[in-house]
């Protein structure tokens, strides 16, 4: 029975990354340590591990010599030497370019790679670690290049050398209700999915758990789409992603735009295939395909990206996504250095009833203690305390823990780069800050526009209904005009400013001040609380097309023939018909006059009676009278349409 390469290194003892690079080394292609060992590669590595020198349990100790060294070919004994051809860099390309940049026919490459189980016609599209699996099958010299751009600041955390190893950070995302909650519940045996409002994850969550006694951080990202920024930046801070698919949902909006950010991140990708106890085989077949589409060709197709099945719900699998999540961390060689400069970035912040504002932080670098001063973007604070994710105040935190830390002099953006300072550059950058905020003053609004104040639980979630308010001024009938954004309850001077500007308070997740409460009754300000995110949204989006004019149309109701003409001494001109089809209406109803081919006039139903009773409406084959405004000319056989309006 065929074994994957971390079964073989339980077995052995030898690390996976060992065994991949020596099989590599040797001519084997070996994407990964979920990769099936054919049985010439397990023979080949018991020889070696048996053997006096040891090799494969030292090769960890030296580099890799990938690029020097001679590749077995066409499984011979044999090495062939071949001269290395054009230098390849770490970039996708399509199998066109691969061929014209390195001098290798179509012909072989296609060939090869339909030997892998990969159907690539000349625009297909080469991943970046097929790349440079290729390059090492054709001895092709292959560089690492980094291709995305980083800030400055994420180059000064990516420029630090460390020898000490960290923890691996790891961000959870996919479609909304795809199971991305559920399985972090699983994974650190808490329910978070079922506090949450709606079933839907809010914010993000940084989480540390212990997988053979080695720590993992999870970084739980929400699922509505209007929380895309969060998990751009969850992304930022990562290591490892775990894609969460449902089986029986396949690929979906959020799910794309997850792998586009997965890729723009340069983050290691595993799939979690959820919901198999819901799936049937011809759903987890066609949810593979549809991530073949999206270069994620799965391990078992003959790709590169781990595809672990999985039940959140129930467990199903999740030992086996432990497992890969570890194996790859190690081979990763996640290195830090706790001596340096600490460094991190913001994943939340809010303010906290007895501590103020506090955020969630997670460091690359150095180690963060009480007393530190910092600055974070714009704003700049010192250490007053660190909470670590199990609750416990801590004096210190390394670098890949997350921690609640307080002490920021003003509200720091989620996603902002804190860094440790000394404090004369702390209260440098603190006076350049004053003149900043003393400028800021209330936005100009006008009658056009509707006024709206915000109060939100915390940044990310302010951050988010902002971004959404944005978006629908675009198309809406009334821009909305935002007067003042911010987080915790809502006070007085929040019923004050609306009531000033004519406002509207929306509060997201949060609680009225009693005294607001009753100042906004007494002022006349209206105050709108929401716990989920898209029935707040809903609200706005009617507020704003209030007073929208409807476009109308005119709709025929039905068709009558003039009978007999009335002429009523002290009332008018009244028309006796039989309607023929549909119905006469009363009220809004519209008649066009037809006498033969041509039109004899137009007007409003001024009344209506049948049998001598005024009525609303007269269906057809019933005889009725009435009188037209502005038309009394009638004669028998007239042709009367009516006509209401309508919204277009």
């Amino acid at each position: 029975m065929a074994i994957r390469v971390y079964e073989y290194s339980k077995k052995s003892g030898v690390p996976s990354k060992n065994i991949i690079t020596l099989l590599e080394e040797n001519g084997f292609i070996v994407p990964n340590h979920m990769t099936h060992l054919s049985d010439e590669m397990i023979d080949f590595l018991n020889k070696q591990n048996n053997s006096k020198d040891a090799a494969i349990k030292n090769l960890g100790n030296k580099k890799n010599t990938r690029n020097s060294i001679n590749f077995k070919k066409n499984n011979s004994d044999k090495e062939i030497e071949t001269p290395l051809k054009k230098e390849l860099f770490h970039t996708s390309m399509t199998v066109a370019q691969f061929c014209d940049t390195t001098d290798v026919s179509a012909n072989d490459l296609i060939v090869y790679l339909l030997k892998k189980g990969i159907v690539a016609p000349k625009n297909y599209v080469l991943s970046e670690k097929l790349v440079e699996d290729l390059a090492h099958h054709f001895n092709i010299q292959f560089s690492e290049k980094i291709v995305a751009q980083q800030s400055e600041a994420e180059r000064s955390i990516s420029a630090v050398k460390g020898t000490e190893k960290r923890a691996p950070i790891v961000v959870i995302v996919g479609h909304v209700d795809h199971g991305k909650t559920t399985l972090l519940d699983y994974i650190r045996k808490t329910r978070v999915a079922e506090k949450e409002k709606g079933g839907i994850t809010q914010h993000l969550g940084a989480y540390e758990v212990l997988v053979d006694k080695d720590p993992i951080v999870f970084l739980d990202t929400p699922g509505h789409e209007a929380f895309s920024l969060i998990r751009v930046r969850g992304l930022k801070v990562a290591d490892i992603a775990i894609l969460v698919v449902a089986a029986d949902d396949g690929v979906m909006p959020q799910t794309v735009e997850s792998i586009k950010r997965i890729k723009a991140a340069g983050v290691t990708v595993i799939v979690a295939l959820n919901k198999i106890d819901k799936a049937t085989s011809a759903q987890i077949e066609a949810t593979k395909r549809s991530l073949a589409q999206y270069d994620l060709l799965p391990e078992d197709w003959g790709g590169q990206t781990v595809v672990v099945p999985i039940s959140a719900k129930l467990g199903t699998g999740v030992a086996d996504l432990l497992e890969v999540i570890h194996l790859q961390s190690q081979i990763m060689d996640l290195f830090t250095n706790t001596k340096a400069q600490a460094k991190g970035f913001v994943l939340e912040s809010k303010i906290e009833k007895g501590r103020g504002l506090v955020a969630t932080l997670i460091t690359h670098q150095g180690t963060l203690k009480i007393g530190d001063y910092f600055i974070c973007d714009l704003v700049q604070g010192r250490v007053a305390s660190l909470t670590n994710s199990q609750g416990i105040q801590v004096k210190q935190v390394l670098p890949a823990m997350p921690v609640a830390i307080t002490g920021f002099d003003m509200q720091p953006q989620v996603g902002a780069l804190l860094e440790v300072v000394s404090a004369e550059e702390y209260k440098l950058h603190k006076n350049k800050n004053v003149e900043r905020v003393s400028s800021m003053a209330t936005m100009h609004t006008t009658d056009e526009a509707v006024t709206i104040v915000i109060r939100s639980d915390n940044m990310s979630s302010k951050e988010a209904i902002l971004g959404e308010i944005e978006r629908l001024s675009k198309k809406s009938f009334k821009p909305l005009h935002v007067v003042s954004a911010g987080i915790g309850m809502i006070t007085e001077s929040d019923v004050e400013l609306a009531h000033e500007t004519h406002a509207i308070i929306y509060g997201f997740n949060i609680k009225i001040d009693k005294q607001a409460a009753r100042e906004a009754q007494k002022m006349g300000v209206a105050i709108k609380v929401h716990d989920i995110i898209y029935k707040l949204l809903e609200d706005l989006e009617l507020l704003a097309e209030q007073g929208k004019p409807v476009k109308k149309v005119l709709k025929k109701m039905g068709e009558a023939v003039v009978l007999k003409v009335f002429d009523i001494k002290g009332v008018g001109v009244v028309a006796g018909a039989q309607v023929k089809s549909g119905r006469f209406v009363k009220e809004g109803g519209k008649v066009l006059i037809y006498r033969g081919k041509y039109k004899a006039g137009e007007g409003s139903l001024k009344s209506l009676q049948r049998d001598k009773k005024t009525v609303k409406e007269v269906q057809a084959g019933f005889e009725c009278a009435f009188m037209v405004d502005n038309f009394s000319d009638w004669i028998v056989d007239d042709r009367v349409e009516c006509f209401i309006e309508v919204p277009e």
